[in-house]
């Protein structure tokens, strides 16, 4: 089971942005603490629970009424306070690594499952008994993140040298206590929902492969479980047509150079374009490097 008990630095670069602004590129991750950086500020700019903000809770009654915008906005709404920021740093560690092992297109799709399915759960638990309850923040996503980060590295160390299932084991028994301490039952609905989103979301997704004994659903994880003959041969023809294609553009880049030396021949260097003078000189730094080799 190799890299069961290792992982990349959490403050790693290289996952593929969706976009940048300025020097900034805007991953998933990124994207996600930046939506809540800015709900923060809303909130300390409105004051109270009666402005934009409050309009992107998920509450039941609401959601009945026709509001359905807050099945999937109620993670925009984040109190002011420093557990709110030390809440996105962890976020941003653990998202990060997640979206760089997943792609950033799969993370999205996972954390879209956190946020919606506990919603619908909720509303239609709701529903059968009139029972009322406020979701929002950050908080339940990050929860969500944090199991499923544990149970891709479940032996992952944390300070001071806890490894991640037992961290997030006792971060969510903490959770569920505090439900029960309140008599919440939809708090607690809304955690195991939460729960199990990421655990068998995981799974199904193709990841957590110690698991076994985790159900994993049809999804599209399955692409991570093909026969290896068909990955062998898939990594073969693309080697083939990438070096049928480098060799095709170095014939090009050849003949296109003999143009050149023909022109200077023929007409002197001065009769060189702009453009002509620059593929000449990338071409002499290659064939440098090539000799440096």
């Amino acid at each position: 089971m190799p890299g069961r008990y290792s992982y990349t630095s959490p403050w790693s670069r290289g996952n593929d942005p969706w976009f940048r602004i300025g020097q900034i590129d805007v991953t998933t991750t990124v994207g996600l603490i930046g939506l809540g950086i800015i709900s923060v500020l809303v909130r300390a700019f409105e004051g109270g629970n009666d402005g934009i903000a409050s309009r992107l809770w998920f509450e039941p009654q609401k959601i009945q009424d026709g509001e359905i915008w807050r099945l999937i906005t109620w993670p925009l709404d984040n109190q002011v306070g420093f557990w709110t920021i030390f809440l996105f740093f962890i976020l941003y560690m653990l998202g990060n690594q997640l979206e760089s092992l997943m792609g950033r297109r799969t993370f999205l799709y996972l954390l879209l499952a956190l946020t919606l399915l506990p919603a619908l759960v909720l509303t239609l638990v709701s529903i059968s008994n009139s029972s009322q309850y406020a979701l929002y923040g950050l908080r339940f996503i990050e929860i969500g993140v944090l199991i499923a980060f544990a149970v891709q590295f479940p032996f992952a160390r944390f300070w001071p040298g806890i490894p991640a299932w037992g961290i997030v084991s006792v971060i969510v028994g903490l959770q569920f206590l505090d439900a029960l301490q309140m008599r919440s039952g939809l708090y607690a609905l809304a955690l195991l929902t939460v729960t199990l989103t990421a655990v068998v979301g995981m799974r199904s997704l193709g990841y957590a492969q110690d698991l076994q004994w985790i159900p994993a659903l049809p999804l599209a994880g399955k692409s991570r479980n093909r026969p290896r003959q068909k990955s062998t041969l898939r990594r073969r023809t693309r080697k083939n047509h990438l070096r049928a294609v480098t060799d095709f553009r170095d014939r090009h880049t050849e003949k296109e150079i003999d143009q050149i030396l023909d022109q200077v021949a023929d007409e002197g260097v001065e009769s060189l374009s702009k453009e002509q003078r620059k593929r000449l000189e990338q071409h002499s730094k290659a064939l440098r490097k090539r000799r440096d080799r």
